[in-house]
């Protein structure tokens, strides 16, 4: 994590810190747990001796916009950003928290991190404030050092989250983790490692270490910094010891070079990963240990070869993304943003693009565990604001040490693959957009001249034009038409969606496979998300000002929806992008007349008009009071022909390619049984897809992504509640959905609870909720103690259902 604070303000009082022991050790304390909060203003609340004993206790990362009100519900239909937050509300929030250290811990050098605050931020340590920090989504630190005393100590923060601040949903509060770094007099500065691999090959990886050790004594400290690369099973495998002198109260800059022999290379089908060990030796004893885990790949883009990382051809199989984690709001849990990338990664995604701010780091850790591509994007707004309370406020003031934190925090993650500038910047094109944009992008290349700047533009030519001229590979929003002829005028512009409409997956793709200035498309979106309410089903009014009215609070255009199962659109660009995972797969269009949300024309539309929502196909051949009547059936397939059976019977075969755009459509008279889908290749059966009619529930099934969890207070694992019927068909028809309620004993809290219904705004804390298309999901937070978890689970008139699970010490591995 970031730890944005200079080295000179580190130097702070070194006189008072200056007589401390040179070889105390480095400490970094994890903060999450025994925050209280207050939702609204609370005077006094800055100062010690208030009495917060009332307030609730809650863990970092939090969000209090989720938080129930007295209704038990958290949505508020007369809420100030309405549509665009999903009737959720921000305001003012305090949280507070008491800290006990030692005299040794008051005498090192302090930084208290905060990876994110949303937003307009104050804080206060012991009754004094200490620091402001503005933007919500870039992590900074505050220097503590001689701020602190022994005993006890209190960190106070205000948040003022105004609304509208945003066009989609924020979330309130601590949204990412608070942690506090103790550090020895000579240390390295945190926010100073930089890692570049400028060449790899699989014979040798060069590795190019930028660092500074800086040095809070009034007088000059010799020291040895030594580097050590060590591979994921633990062999060292390069290493440099450098002795070094750091003036007083200073830091020296270090560059230093290692060689990897045959290393083993970072891509999207190999994320292989090294750490970065350093550590400052003083008189023979470490005094500091930083570890920096790395890849050694290299990027290159151009308009002729496209991206190539690592000398190979690399497509961008992409997604959008917003922040929140649904249920959770926009609390960053590490597990709840890791398995957001995790699900992307399953459906055949191979790049994020972090819309339309830094990444947390627990996504690009991920991302660089699993082999995910990421744009890391700064801004939405720049001078010009798109709603009255967002960032453009702060921007002039605040740009820089944002660009500076965006870049400081993700440089080292080999999945960070492009800096995103801005999302349709409203400027975009102008003068001031334009003096705007050379200047982002110039502190870009300064920070980190390793990757290329884009930016998300959606203005018209020429203004786009103009735009583009500031980055190194463009970034078009749904504006697929211009790449031929854009490529005629700019033959050296690099190219690629930033955002494109799910429906219209084919059109965007095949420049992708046809154009080699084309390198990407990023759909809007891969995960659905809060706000933007109802885009995915009704879309925007022809005037863009109307989204989906309460209690619509989803977007619902997530090819992935929130509660991480795929919806057909997923299944399609599997297909599309010929991944192999589903080769084949059939869904049924919802007849005239029953569909199961309301409102699907709410909104007249008269083309052109972008168009977000989904294909109101199901995976169901469930459909009761259809018999005899003609259903469409759309099969996606990978494979060149494909037959569709109904209960044994051949409605006949039909090929399937780019004429087609990887589909087959059937008509069918509705009957129940079992519709098959089978794909042939040269002849021969390649696979197969079912769909079978379902009875009535008969089962609520439980299945947890992990088995066991941490006792830190923070772990979670996610657990899947699914209906079927007797012989385990899934339940699919909204007829069969049941209302649901989850207990939660032993060794975990339960965190959130959600089904992924757009209209469902009910509680996610309640443990109630009814399921949506026969599933729903919810979370397990772990205590600050090892033990057994135990779920009871009572579906509304079927059989309860119970789950354990184990939760084990801290310093114990969960698999």
């Amino acid at each position: 994590m970031l730890k944005f604070t200079s080295s000179a303000s580190a130097l702070i009082l070194a006189g008072l810190i200056s007589v401390q022991p040179l070889a105390a050790r480095a400490e970094h304390l994890n903060l999450s747990q025994d925050w209280r909060v207050h939702k609204g203003d609370a005077a006094g609340a800055d100062k010690v001796a208030y009495d917060d004993q009332g307030w609730t206790q809650v863990v970092a990362p939090h969000d209090a916009s989720i938080m129930d009100g007295p209704d038990g519900t958290p949505f508020d239909a007369q809420a100030t950003a309405g549509q665009d937050s999903g009737y959720l509300s921000g305001g003012v929030v305090w949280y507070r928290k008491h800290l006990n250290l030692t005299d040794a811990q008051v005498a090192q050098v302090a930084r208290l991190n905060f990876e994110a605050v949303y937003m307009d931020a104050e804080i206060w340590v012991n009754g004094q404030s200490v620091a402001t920090h503005r933007y919500g989504y870039s992590a900074f630190s505050v220097d503590l050092t001689g701020k602190l005393r022994a005993g006890d100590n209190l960190i106070a923060v205000r948040v003022n989250h105004e609304d509208p601040s945003s066009r989609w949903y924020a979330g309130t509060g601590l949204i990412r983790p608070v942690s506090l770094d103790l550090l020895s007099c000579t240390h390295i500065e945190p926010d100073s490692v930089a890692i570049t691999t400028p060449m790899a090959t699989p014979q040798s990886g060069e590795v190019v270490v930028a660092t500074t050790l800086a040095n809070c004594a009034a007088r000059p400290q010799s020291a040895e910094l030594v580097s050590e690369v060590v591979a994921a099973d633990g062999t060292v495998v390069a290493h440099s010891a450098v002795p070094l002198s750091a003036p007083a109260k200073a830091g020296v800059p270090l560059t230093q070079k290692l060689t990897v022999p045959s290393p083993a290379l970072w891509s999207t089908d190999a994320p292989n990963l090294y750490t970065l060990v350093q550590r400052v030796r003083i008189d023979g004893a470490v005094v500091d240990e930083r570890r920096t885990r790395f890849g050694i790949r290299t990027i290159s883009v151009d308009a002729v070869n496209g991206l190539r990382i690592n000398g190979q051809p690399v497509r961008l199989r992409g997604g959008n993304i917003h922040h929140d984690n649904y249920m959770l709001g926009a609390a960053g849990f590490h597990d709840a943003d890791a398995r957001k990338v995790a699900l992307m990664k399953a459906a055949g995604y191979n790049a994020i693009r972090n819309a339309h701010n830094p990444a947390s780091q627990a996504t690009l850790e991920a991302a660089d565990e699993l082999g995910m591509l990421v744009i890391d994007e700064a801004f939405d707004a720049w001078n010009k604001d798109k709603r009255s309370k967002d960032y453009a406020r702060f921007f002039a003031n605040n740009w820089q040490q944002d660009i500076t934190s965006l870049v400081s925090s993700g440089r080292n993650h080999p999945s960070v693959l492009f800096w995103s500038i801005g999302n349709e910047i409203p400027e975009s094109g102008t003068p001031l957009g334009v003096k705007a944009g050379h200047k982002l992008a110039a502190l870009v290349r300064k920070l980190d001249p390793s990757r290329p700047v884009t930016q998300g533009v959606n203005a018209e030519p020429p203004l786009d034009d103009a735009q583009f001229a500031t980055g190194d590979v463009a970034g078009y929003n749904y504006h697929v038409q211009l790449f031929a002829g854009d490529h005629d005028k700019f033959p050296d512009r690099v190219m690629f969606t930033s955002e494109s409409t799910s429906k219209d997956a084919f059109q965007y793709w095949r420049p992708v496979e046809t154009m080699p200035w084309v390198i990407g498309d990023f759909v809007w979106t891969a995960v659905d998300y809060i706000g933007e309410t109802g885009i995915g089903w009704m879309g925007y009014s022809q005037d863009w000002q109307k989204l989906g009215p309460y209690p619509w609070h989803l977007a619902y255009c997530g090819e992935i929806d929130a509660i991480g199962r795929k919806r057909p659109a997923a299944y399609y660009r599997e297909v599309l992008w010929k991944t192999g995972i589903d080769p084949i797969s059939a869904f049924v269009r919802q007849p005239a007349g029953t569909e199961d949300l309301p409102d699907r024309q709410l909104f007249p539309i008269t083309p052109p008009h972008l168009d977000w929502s989904l294909d109101d196909v199901h995976p169901s051949w469930t459909w009761p009071g259809q018999e005899g009547k003609a259903l469409e059936v759309d099969v996606y397939s990978e494979f060149p022909q494909v037959e569709l059976f109904l209960n044994g019977k051949s409605l006949g075969r039909k090929a399937v390619g780019v004429d087609s755009e990887y589909k087959a459509i059937y008509s069918v008279p509705y009957a129940s049984g079992r519709l098959v889908a089978v794909g042939y290749r040269d002849g021969h059966e390649a696979g197969r897809w079912e769909l079978r009619t379902a009875g009535d529930p008969a089962v609520a099934q439980l299945s947890s992504d992990k088995t066991q969890i941490r006792g830190n207070g923070e772990d979670l694992a996610y657990v899947t509640l699914k209906l079927a019927d007797e012989n385990g068909t899934p339940i699919y028809a909204r007829s069969g959905d049941r209302k649901v309620t989850v207990h939660v004993s032993g060794a975990a809290v339960l965190a959130g609870i959600g089904n992924g219904n757009p209209m469902d705004a009910s509680s996610f804390q309640s443990g109630v909720r009814t399921t949506f298309h026969g599933q729903l999901a919810f979370v397990l937070r772990s205590l600050n103690r090892a033990g057994e978890i135990h779920v009871a689970v009572e579906a509304e008139g079927l059989p309860t259902q119970y789950l354990t699970l184990n939760v084990v010490s801290e310093n114990s591995v969960a698999p």
